[in-house]
């Protein structure tokens, strides 16, 4: 009986030891599950706070972006003293003055002055149209003219070239070539000005026959009509300050469409004869 009493006292222990450990066991795991999933938590939290920051970050760094864009009157001053600062030449940075829509060409001067010229005036064009040419195209406006650039002085053989090309589907007759052709044939003077007779005898390079016309509306009007363009030597008014060439290229009910080598604006809108005739020193009219 004794002996029985013992075996089930020491049985009764064991499974009190046994039962201890499992309890210690159980509550060791159950902490740490605790613990890793506070962890986890945490972890889940700080990357909600910082995929918060980073999103704040993009927001507060757009908001700066968009706050500093440039205005066009920023550009515009900006590109003046870099292009004074650079030493372009005056005629360059006068562009900016007289046209702020050269700004771009003023401000790529420096890279681009000494690169290739345009083999054409473009793509799209069709014959007996005469398209609108920029003398500041940065295509050829850094191309030489006389002493001085396309873009300044050029609007003469950017003219001619309108023409030329407009009536004869020749689109390599780039401003730039009729420049070269000007300035090697003694067309362009000693301020770089085009002499009046360049619109008369150049024309016929290019197979173009030209004359010069009355300053009378009826006649201007049967021409253009008749498809042929007219260019006009003007002063001081609405299209220069001193001297200029355009282009007329077309005539519809009293209204003129013009070619401005110097201004998209110009060019964008129609004009009345009356308001440029006291403009015009002189005409020429233009056919194959």
């Amino acid at each position: 009986m004794g002996s029985s009493r013992r075996r089930r006292q020491q049985v009764h222990r064991q499974l009190v030891i046994l039962g201890g450990f499992i309890v210690l066991i159980a509550a060791t795991v159950y902490g740490f599950g605790m613990q890793q999933s506070k962890k986890d938590g945490t972890l889940a939290a700080a990357k909600i706070e910082a995929d918060g920051t980073q999103d704040d970050n993009r927001k507060a760094k757009k908001k700066i972006t968009e706050s500093k864009e440039e205005t066009a009157a920023e550009q515009l001053a900006r590109v003046k003293k870099q292009a004074a600062a650079a030493g372009y030449p005056k005629g360059v940075i006068e562009l900016l003055d007289k046209n702020e829509e050269t700004v771009q060409f003023v401000e790529d001067y420096g890279k681009k002055k000494d690169g290739p010229n345009a083999d054409t005036v473009g793509s799209g064009y069709t014959k007996g149209q005469i398209p609108l040419l920029l003398q500041w195209d940065e295509r050829w406006g850094y191309a030489p003219y006389g002493t001085s650039i396309v873009a300044v002085s050029g609007c003469g053989p950017t003219c001619l070239s309108m023409v030329v090309s407009g009536l004869t589907g020749d689109w390599s007759v780039t401003p730039a070539k009729v420049a070269a052709y000007g300035s090697e044939n003694g067309f362009v003077d000693e301020n770089n000005n085009t002499y009046w007779r360049f619109m008369e005898e150049a024309p016929s390079n290019w197979n173009v026959s030209a004359r010069e016309l009355p300053l009378v509306e009826q006649q201007v009007a049967a021409e253009l009509q008749a498809g042929h363009p007219v260019i006009c030597s003007v002063g001081p008014g609405d299209f220069t300050d001193n001297g200029h060439f355009i282009v007329l290229t077309g005539y519809n009910n009293g209204e003129l469409t013009i070619n401005d080598p110097f201004s998209q604006k110009n060019s964008s809108r129609t004009w009345k004869f009356t308001e440029i005739q006291d403009q015009i020193a002189a005409m020429w009219v233009y056919s194959l």
